[in-house]
């Protein structure tokens, strides 16, 4: 019989039947105990593994320790985990030494350092040092401790130092910024592993250095190594980052040869790619591909590709799919849905998507609340924006920022200037985004001299360098005001680059106050940056006309005709019952066109009969 038993023992069974021989066991084999607990361990019953290991008698429990550390450790079960180690500690338990590794894993996630500490201490005491599985889970845990110092001594004292060892402590070094230090005990390891160039990718993505990251990558396919979705998926994360398309579609490929399209996660870092590199078509593609195993961060980051290409319609279209199809949104779809509203500046759309938002609760979430005021702001119902601002309890610099700068797009010069001063009082401090507000209120307000005096706090008091967006705010401020003089001599000593916004501020200043001179001069600055821009030729050939240089205005013409270049025709826009329809000169897409070209005639006709009225009884 208990032979039978242990065969069984050997066999995974469900529950009822292992409670039927926990049964047996109890009333006649009560030796087969630690058996019974060792199949309910790997069964991941922790909560019926601990009432067998009660009943078991002490003088064994000794032995048994170690089974239910697994068991807690491998269900994640942390805080049991420890106290079942630090009680085993404590009644001198027997065979501790496999359960120093999954110990030392949960001091980590409850940033229990001290204990971890203490356990290092037990680990010399028992002589449980000579096990290079117990030294890769010390350098492992001092490691993501950031205690890089304890974790190298340890590294540099083995006699052996295999790959395991060495991926711990350069993910170590990853997590504390030490890059350099990384790559040089990567260099140098002998016998890398799959994990180690995952290791070294995952450590120049995590720091930013994401040229090196795609340079490692090519190394490793260069060398031969096989590859895993984990690298590909962290050589899509950066090339996301960096808007190479190229490599992106080159992971994509080794996707597909290899048949590595084993999980969301793989999809969705494709999809994200497509999106972060401007392929959003591309990116549709595979979303649609993904059928019933889209999950949230799909949606959303779908959502949030149309939103951040400017394609705000197609966002809110999914939107609304996403939520007929019961998949409930989360607080990254919420702000990118938000940012749809915001380029549109769709009164109905945004009042629909702001109800929403409050209703289900988002609003408590700083993000999404900011992005909410950004919204309402754009859509042009600040005083909603403002409401929403003043009853709340947590402002970050991101809210004020929101707020301030929804006002200055509003025209609300003294509210920004009110809230810059709140802001300072609460103990925010300003930040590069905060000055765009200010200056753009100024502009808006006319406040020439309040803008410059924020110039100069944004570097004397705050020792902030200006960015293109600041100097482009000044020179709009100074030329709105008519001192093209001093915008033209701000823009030559930037210490940036000037931009074809900031040549064509000047540009529009200087032919509204007619300076000619300034005019050419900045039409020839976008014509430098631009030269595939019509608008650019056509407005230095006006500008030479009214210089009555005809001669000039010709040639601009001329390479115009070269250059096989025409000018860019532009639309309007108008959003009726809760939908935007837009117009292009000689466009013939829309559905109503015919009726509406017919009504255009009609307005004309009428314009030009009340004009030819007008004029008979002014000559009467």
């Amino acid at each position: 019989m208990e032979g039978q038993l242990l065969s069984l023992l050997n066999a995974s069974l469900p529950i009822n039947y292992l409670k039927q021989l926990h049964a047996l066991i109890v009333t006649n084999y009560a030796t087969l105990a630690p058996i019974l607990l060792k199949r309910l361990i790997l069964q991941s019953f922790p909560d019926y593994a601990r009432r067998v290991f009660d009943q078991i008698p002490q003088r064994e429990q000794k032995f048994c320790y170690s089974y239910m550390i697994s068991a807690y450790s491998k269900c994640n079960m942390t805080r049991e985990t420890l106290d079942t180690f630090t009680l085993a500690h404590s009644k001198g338990a027997q065979n501790m030494c496999f359960s120093v590794p999954p110990v030392l894993k949960c001091c980590v996630l409850e940033s229990a350092v001290e204990l971890g500490k203490e356990v290092h201490s037990l680990v010399i005491r028992c002589g449980f040092d000579f096990s290079s599985y117990v030294q890769s889970s010390l350098i492992d845990f001092y490691a993501k401790s950031v205690d890089m110092g304890s974790a190298r001594r340890i590294f540099d004292e083995l006699e052996v130092k295999d790959p395991v060892c060495c991926n711990c402590l350069i993910s170590g070094y990853s997590k504390s910024g030490q890059v350099l230090a990384a790559r040089k005990l990567f260099d140098e390891m002998g016998g890398r592993t799959i994990a180690s160039w995952n290791s070294m990718l995952s450590c120049y993505l995590h720091n930013g250095d994401y040229d090196e990251g795609l340079n490692v990558f090519r190394e490793m396919l260069a060398e031969g190594f096989k590859f895993d979705e984990t690298t590909l998926v962290t050589v899509l994360s950066t090339c996301a980052k960096v808007g190479n398309l190229e490599m992106g579609l080159r992971a994509k490929q080794l996707i597909d040869d290899n048949n590595l399209r084993l999980n969301v996660i793989v999809t969705t870092a494709i999809l994200e790619m497509f999106v972060k590199c401007g392929a959003v078509d591309e990116a549709r593609n595979e979303f649609d591909r993904m059928g019933n195993s889209r999950d949230v961060v799909a949606w959303s980051a779908m959502i949030a590709g149309y939103a951040q290409n400017g394609r705000p319609n197609e966002a809110l279209d999914l939107f609304d799919k996403m939520e007929s199809v019961g998949m409930e949104p989360n607080d990254v779809t919420v702000v990118s849905i938000l940012s749809a509203c915001a380029q549109l500046g769709s009164v109905e759309f945004g009042e629909r998507i702001g109800s929403f938002v409050e209703s289900r609760g988002f609003a408590s979430n700083v993000q999404v609340t900011s992005a909410l005021l950004d919204m309402y702001s754009k859509c042009g119902n600040i005083k909603k924006a403002r409401q929403l601002f003043d009853n709340m309890n947590k402002k970050d610099i991101v809210t004020w920022n929101s707020m301030i700068r929804g006002s200055a797009f509003n025209g609300l010069a003294e509210d920004v200037i009110g809230l810059y001063e709140q802001m300072k009082t609460a103990g925010v401090k300003p930040d590069d985004v905060t000055f765009v507000g200010l200056f753009t209120a100024c502009t808006h307000a006319g406040l020439v001299d309040l803008g410059l005096q924020f110039f100069r706090k944004m570097k004397l008091d705050y020792h902030m360098m200006p960015k293109i967006e600041h100097y482009a705010c000044i020179v709009d401020l100074l030329c709105k005001s008519g001192r093209l003089d001093e915008a033209y001599e701000l823009i030559s000593n930037m210490d940036i680059q000037p931009n074809v916004v900031i040549w064509g501020t000047l540009l529009s200043a200087s032919r509204t106050h007619s300076n000619l001179d300034l005019a050419e001069i900045s039409a020839k600055k976008l014509l430098e940056l631009e030269p595939e821009n019509s608008g650019n030729y056509v407005l230095l050939a006006n500008i030479y006309i009214t210089m009555g240089k005809w001669q000039e205005a010709s040639n601009m013409r001329s390479m115009m005709r070269n250059k096989s270049l025409q000018k860019t025709a532009a639309y309007s826009w108008i959003e009726l019952e809760n939908e935007v329809h837009k117009f292009l000169v000689g466009d013939k897409c829309h559905p109503l066109s015919s009726e509406l070209c017919s009504i255009i005639d009609n307005l004309a006709m009428q314009s030009a009969l009340f004009s030819h009225d007008l004029g008979t009884e002014m000559d009467i």
